[in-house]
């Protein structure tokens, strides 16, 4: 049974120039590093994006169950000496993301509502099928608000948003993707996601979530591949292709077992 929809965010709900937005950010957050430490903005530009990247790589071990927050601010910390996590310091940066960071969509982040987010969502909701929000932790609450607000998806019913405060990994991880279907109360197979990136938006390994695709190509491992505009036009095709192939996984799974008896 489909019990639950998850969706990616960026150019999945919310159009945007996701390069240009990170830019900005880390950009914004170097200058505020900057004064903080006394440096200059080019090496705590080189210090965000660092750990940022050490962030996204996923590189940690199975028994480091730190929030990626606590592991962002110790990454941080050991390049620059800086403590994201002392009182001031995350007074100023919470400042910025609430009261600077949402007035900088500019014309080049351009950042706006996604044709066909809301009618996808209201679909959903429509049929008792549970929503959330996946998008990569690699931010901040109020960062991914900020976000939120510039989609119109604010009021949005989802049972779930990831952030940075609320999981240890990022995309693809299968950790990442466990403990927050564990939140939704169901198993991968019982979920579908909705993405656009082939990278983080499919599960590395493979743990029988599937995806619908709706950015650019058709993936092998889509089950469905095609605008967010056409997706809620689609989705009794799109459901008929979930149970198509959850019950050909299964079937696989009966097979391969006989196979090793």
């Amino acid at each position: 049974m489909l019990k639950a929809v998850v969706f990616d965010m960026d150019d999945t709900l919310l159009d945007i120039n996701l390069s240009a937005f990170i830019a900005v950010y880390a950009m914004d957050m170097a200058r505020l590093l900057a004064d903080i430490a006394r440096k200059s903005p080019l090496s705590m530009l080189a210090t965000v994006t660092g750990a940022m990247l050490e962030l996204n790589n996923n590189e940690r071990p199975d028994d480091d169950l730190r929030t990626n927050g606590e592991f962002f601010a110790r990454s941080i910390e050991s390049r620059c000496g800086v403590p994201l996590d002392d009182p001031a310091v995350a007074d100023a940066f919470e400042f910025y993301e609430r009261e600077v960071l949402p007035r900088r969509n500019d014309a080049i982040i351009a950042a706006r509502p996604r044709a066909g987010a809301h009618e996808a969502i209201d679909l959903l909701v429509s049929r008792g099928i549970r929503v959330a929000l996946l998008t990569n932790p690699s931010f901040s609450r109020a960062c991914i608000e900020c976000r939120m607000g510039w989609g119109d998806l604010l009021d949005m019913p989802f049972d779930v948003v990831t952030t940075m405060e609320n999981s240890t990994r990022c995309k693809p991880s299968e950790r990442y993707y466990r403990e927050n279907l564990d939140r939704l109360g169901c198993s991968p197979e019982e979920a579908l996601m909705v993405g656009n990136d082939p990278k983080r938006d499919f599960c590395s390994p493979d743990i029988g979530l599937q995806t619908a695709f709706v950015g650019r190509g058709n993936p092998v491992r889509a089950t469905w591949s095609g605008s967010m505009a056409d997706f809620a036009a689609s989705f009794n095709e799109i459901e008929e292709r979930f149970y198509e192939r959850q019950e050909r996984d299964l079937l696989d799974i009966v097979q391969d077992t006989a196979g090793h008896r």
